[in-house]
């Protein structure tokens, strides 16, 4: 088995930014780049219940807050928000998400990740799990068929691959950078530019400044 170094490791959580834009997973976990809007925070608030570590029983069910999970075969690292152990029956993992309830894959490929490192963990197979959508107040389930499965471990190489050459794709504008909290620093509009444009040492600010500046134009000109 490949021993996997620090830097290969994949975070659990990259992988639904990843198939929602491997632009914006780049951003936040190779150049380490954040920001907050209210769709960020109103998933943050609704999370609260799931991100302190403990341990309960709920009518009978043994159920696990903040779950720390790892795979060393795939190189997967990240929490689980809550995992049921019924009595009876596989774990049961459950993820918390903002927004009404609905499918995405890249947030079911992100739970499926988890479902394979306590496979691993336990010895057990775990074929299926949910999301909870906060504002809808309900649950949709996800199964881990070979297709997930395949989406999930295709997903986890390329963000390793991203994560080890240090480089962040060009940007892909769409319908997802409207409500994307990273749009001012990724300037998905401008195109064209390079990571070093955006991301230089304090002391060449003024010519990165200059440089955005000159495209902007080029571009407005071009829409003209």
């Amino acid at each position: 088995m490949h021993e996997f170094t620090d830097n290969e490791i994949v975070p659990i959580s990259a992988i639904s930014h990843h198939l929602y834009c491997p632009r914006q997973n780049a951003l936040i976990h190779t150049e380490g780049v954040f920001l907050d809007n209210d769709l960020t925070v109103s998933g943050n608030i609704g999370h609260t219940f799931v991100d302190e570590e403990k341990g309960y029983d709920d009518h009978g069910i043994r159920k696990e807050t903040s779950l720390r999970v790892y795979s060393d075969r795939y190189g997967l690292s990240g929490i689980a928000d809550i995992v049921e152990f019924p009595t009876k029956g596989p774990p049961f993992p459950i993820d918390y998400k903002n927004g009404r309830i609905a499918s995405w894959k890249n947030q079911e490929a992100q739970l499926c990740a988890v479902a394979i490192c306590l496979e691993e963990r336990l010895g057990v197979e775990v074929p299926a799990g949910a999301i909870y959508h906060v504002q809808s107040k309900k649950r949709h389930t996800v199964r881990f068929d070979e297709e997930l499965r395949v989406i999930t471990l295709t997903a986890v190489e390329e963000i390793r691959s991203a994560l080890t050459s240090n480089t962040v794709p060009e940007a892909r504008p769409g319908k997802i950078c409207r409500r994307c909290s990273l749009q001012s620093l990724c300037l998905p509009t401008l195109g064209g530019h390079s990571r070093d444009d955006i991301f230089l040492p304090a002391a060449s600010e003024e010519a990165t400044t200059e440089s955005v500046q000159k495209r902007a134009k080029k571009s407005t000109k071009k829409r003209k």
